[in-house]
């Protein structure tokens, strides 16, 4: 079993705390300001609405990006958005995880997710084998609860580095968003241009329906094991 690194710098000043909290959120804004320049003003709206979606549950990259992209998102900003959005997510929980235990009611929340994927992975020591590699593929499924949040944490208790967990976040999040984008986007060219509104939304109503089987399927086996 590796070494768990402990994800704290005491002997910080305040203002690199200060700093360490804000360049997440201040990088989203520099994202923000540059897409302004490349979408119309409607546009750019319903992608702020998409990432703050994102960002807040139930919506994972497997219904945020198809919303994108029918809401006339090119498909690749739409899958570019949540990688960038994995990436400031891992770098925030990265540079203040024990400020996120702080919080009230995510603080409990995480400790608990921690217990159970502790007790998850002691029975499984083969995973922290193929720990990096292993990390890629849980981020990069297309299931809410697998981006950047988790995937720290998940990272933090096999003993990764920051460095470490945030490129298996940033690797992860390319694969599942990229994958999830061409996909929809291809989906979309087939259907015929007069087949009307009616039968999109039948389609994708389709494809919603069996990512919840799946996803459903994967947290009772996740909650039976952990």
């Amino acid at each position: 079993m590796r070494q768990i690194e402990i994800w704290g710098d005491d002997d910080a000043d305040d203002r690199t705390n200060v700093l360490k909290v804000l360049i997440p959120f201040l990088l989203c804004g520099l994202f923000l300001s540059v897409v302004w320049f490349l979408l119309p003003v409607g546009g750019w709206l319903f992608l702020f609405a998409m990432m703050v979606a994102y960002v807040v549950p139930p919506l994972g990259r497997e219904s945020v990006i198809p919303l994108c992209i029918l809401g006339g998102i090119p498909w690749w900003l739409a899958a570019f958005t949540i990688v960038f959005l994995d990436f400031a997510g891992g770098l925030f929980m990265a540079w203040n995880f024990p400020l996120v235990l702080r919080v009230p009611y995510v603080g409990p929340r995480v400790r608990r997710f921690v217990t159970a994927g502790r007790a998850y992975l002691d029975r499984r020591p083969w995973l922290e084998r193929l720990y990096f590699v292993g990390l890629i593929a849980f981020v990069s499924l297309p299931f809410d609860g697998s981006g950047s949040i988790v995937g720290s944490i998940l990272g933090r208790m096999l003993g990764m580095t920051k460095t470490e967990v945030l490129s298996c976040i940033t690797i992860g999040g390319i694969i599942g968003s990229f994958t999830i984008a061409l996909g929809i986007d291809y989906i979309v060219n087939l259907i015929p241009a007069g087949a009307g509104t009616w039968v999109s939304a039948a389609v994708f109503l389709l494809i919603g329906i069996a990512l919840l089987v799946m996803y459903r399927s994967y947290s009772r086996g996740w909650g039976a094991d952990a």
